[in-house]
């Protein structure tokens, strides 16, 4: 099973937390931003590093400055990237490899994914 790395604008840490306690009631190996990391971004980077695949939560399509760093990197490490909501910023939206619900996600994991991006 593939490894998820869950990130998003800390505005929508619920929106994580609920997502990440889902995910491990469904036996889905998972890690998450952290707001209160002391690494910052390169913390994030070294997640996206460890994981198969990325979730963006952006409820009603925000992302923020970070996770937009986020995405191009697990583009360049061609890492699957997948968001809750379309994108509203088109160059980033288009690194972007499916919208789907957390629910589809979760049904998405169950099967086995191709180790590219494309």
């Amino acid at each position: 099973m593939k490894k998820l790395y869950v990130c998003g604008s800390f505005r929508f840490q619920r929106e994580m937390d609920y997502l990440k306690r889902k995910l491990g009631e469904n036996d889905i190996a998972n890690i998450a931003a952290k707001s209160k990391d002391s690494n910052g971004i390169l913390a994030c980077l070294r997640r996206i590093d460890d994981s198969d695949l990325v979730y963006i939560v952006n409820p009603d399509g925000y992302i923020g400055r970070s996770v937009s760093v986020d995405i191009g990197y697990a583009y360049a490490k061609n890492k699957r990237v997948y968001a809750m909501c379309p994108i509203n910023d088109p160059p980033v939206g288009n690194l972007i490899s499916g919208v789907m619900t957390p629910d589809e996600l979760i049904d998405l994991l169950r099967t086995d994914l191709p180790d590219k991006k494309r």
